[in-house]
Formats: structure tokens, C-alpha cells, sequence
């Protein structure tokens, strides 16, 4: 699916939508869920600051949307020496808004990632690589695009800069005690300045709200070390209903297609021959998830909010072998020091 078919569906969705009572930012529902980034602007003056923790497990691999056992992918057949059974990542993000009109909303996120991941070998072996450190920082704007009595649509113009490392290195059994570079999952960074267009629609009527984003990552180039990750494409849409008088609970489905990889590393640890993460064109894929979250707002707290979700997956058809994910956990953070 097209980025600009996903954009355009959510306008004319925004347009064709009822209008209903004044929109009220006060409300437990007026963010989206916490895995949503760049929901919701901001009035003029107030400054927003978050923190967010994602937890994300991978176990088992899957060739299109079947299974494969991790024995079959390292035995004879398989075509490989090396492959991963498991994959858990964590990732601490911080962010801060900043709103200097009603209009505009600036942005930027701070993430630290870490990874491990558990590998076997075809004569039945293990070992494990790790990596972590500062990830790509995100910088942009949400600028208000039209605001009907209950609803909202606004753009998000954002940039992805190349600040997570590209060059993690770990020990491998093949590497006699040494370090070496680890394939592409094991990175922390893109390389490349990513853009990251997107549009996102919000609304509330009565007790209950919902939303719509879509967005891309679009890779500039190749990196330093002469390959870009694939181009990203999601659609995620959500539907929440107070619970409460500070209290709201939701429903998202979320739908990414991710591209190869452009180019390849020329580090001889990273053998396409040896483990499928070392391969190219075994990274794309399309992932549909659900999940459930819940808002907590304690007003008197400066605009504090408790905010969390769990997403499981119920397609996942991807060019492998390749990991699957299994859970994706986000709980987060969010206060408003500062308002007009």
C-alpha cells in the first residue's frame, strides 16, 4: 500500500466525519494510545514532557506467514550455519513538546535502546550477541491543518537524524575471541537521515473518541558503511471510551509493511551465507497487530498522565527465515509542566 493512498484515505475520512461538542483536551482520552507518536498538538505556550518504556519480544522465525523451526533453518537444507531463536529489545524514550501557537506543535525524541539476541548453531551450538546505546533522535513539528467543533487533523513533518551507532560490534564464534561487526538487527541507528512524513486525524463524541495516523519513513541514501534500511509504511487507527472522570480505555489496530535492505555491508562477519540477519533481502515484511491501552489523567498534577499498551500480532507475513514478534508492552509518562 502506497503512503499517499494511506494519507489520503484519512483525509477524506476526516472530512466525512459528524461534528459533535467542542473538543476537550482536559479529557482522558484526548491522547491516543501511548504507542502513538505525534497524536496531538498543544495550545500556545504549554510544553509537554514524556517518557516512554517499550518492551518488544521476538521468538521464532517464519518464512511468509509459516513458521519454521530454528533446527530446520541451521540443518543442511536450511542453507544456513547460524540462526536466531530469540530476540528480546528495550527501549527508554524521552521526549519533549513545545507549543508557540495553536497551530504548531515542535517535537523531539530521545531513544536508548537494548538488544540481545540468542543465536544456534547447525553442531549445536550457542552464543548470544548484545548491543545498546543512543538511538536515531526524531525532531519535527505537528502543523494543524484543519479543527472542526470535535475534531482535528494535522500533519507531521518530522526528521529522523543519524545519531544510533551503525557499528556494533560483538564476538562470534567464528572470530577467535574478537570483535567484529554484527548484522543489521543488531544496530542501533539507521545511518541515513530518515524522513518521516505522517497525518493524523483525532475526534470525540459524547463519552467516547477515536483516531486515525498514517505515516512513512523514507530512507536519504545509503550510510557510511554503504547500505540504508528499508522504507517503512504504517497505518494505525484507534477507538477509546471514558471510563471515568480521569480514566479511558482503547482499541488499536496497526498495519506496517517494511522494505529490504539497500546495499550491504562489506564487513566479512556480516556473511549473507552464514545467518539469515546477514541477508538483505530477507528484512521486509508485513505485520498487522491489535491491541488494548488505557489513558490515567490526574489533572491537579500539573496535567500528569499514566498511560499504557499491548499490542499482540495477528498477521505476520515476512520474507525470511526471519524473527517474529510476539509482544510489543509501552508504559509512559507524560506531564505539562508549563501551559498558557
Amino acid at each position: 500500500m502506497k503512503n499517499s493512498t494511506i494519507l489520503g484515505a484519512f483525509a477524506l475520512l476526516a472530512l466525512a466525519a459528524p461534528v459533535a461538542a467542542q473538543w476537550n483536551a482536559s479529557r482522558a482520552d484526548s491522547h491516543a494510545p501511548v504507542g502513538v507518536m505525534g497524536d496531538h498538538r498543544h495550545e500556545a505556550g504549554e510544553v509537554m514532557l514524556s517518557y516512554r518504556y517499550m518492551a518488544m519480544t521476538m521468538e521464532g522465525s517464519r518464512i511468509g506467514t509459516d513458521p519454521i523451526a530454528d533446527a530446520d533453518i541451521v540443518s543442511p537444507g536450511g542453507g544456513f550455519m547460524v540462526t536466531p531463536t530469540r530476540m528480546p529489545m528495550t527501549m527508554h524514550m524521552f521526549g519533549a513538546m513545545f507549543a508557540p501557537s495553536d497551530r504548531i506543535t515542535f517535537m523531539a525524541m530521545l531513544p536508548f535502546v537494548s538488544s540481545s539476541m540468542d543465536h544456534i548453531t547447525r553442531h549445536g551450538g550457542s552464543f548470544t550477541t548484545e548491543s545498546g546505546g543512543m538511538g536515531d533522535v526524531k525532531v519535527g513539528a505537528m502543523i494543524g491543518l484543519a479543527d472542526w467543533a470535535n475534531q482535528s487533523l494535522h500533519l507531521n513533518a518530522m526528521v529522523g537524524l543519524p545519531t544510533g551507532s551503525i557499528e556494533e560490534r560483538g564476538v562470534l564464534p567464528i572470530s577467535q575471541g574478537m570483535e567484529v561487526q554484527l548484522p543489521y538487527p543488531m544496530q542501533i541507528g539507521s545511518g541515513t537521515l530518515d524522513l518521516r512524513p505522517g497525518l493524523t486525524w483525532l475526534g470525540q463524541a459524547g463519552d467516547w473518541s477515536w483516531g486515525a495516523q498514517g505515516n512513512a519513513v523514507m530512507r536519504t541514501g545509503r550510510n557510511e558503511r554503504d547500505w540504508a534500511l528499508g522504507n517503512k509504511v504504517q497505518g494505525t487507527a484507534w477507538w477509546a471510551r471514558v471510563l471515568g472522570r480521569n480514566v479511558s480505555a482503547g482499541v488499536r489496530l496497526v498495519a506496517t509493511r517494511t522494505g529490504n535492505i539497500d546495499g550491504r555491508d562489506a564487513a566479512p562477519s556480516v556473511n549473507p551465507q552464514m545467518v539469515p540477519t546477514a541477508r538483505t533481502d530477507l528484512r521486509a515484511g508485513t505485520v498487522v497487530e491489535g491491541g488494548v491501552s488505557f489513558n490515567l489523567y490526574i489533572p491537579r498534577a500539573r496535567a500528569f498522565r499514566i498511560a499504557g499498551e499491548v499490542l499482540l500480532p495477528l498477521v505476520r507475513d515476512l520474507e525470511g527465515p526471519q524473527l517474529e514478534t510476539d509482544l510489543t508492552f509501552v508504559l509512559g509518562l507524560q506531564i505539562v509542566p508549563i501551559s498558557h
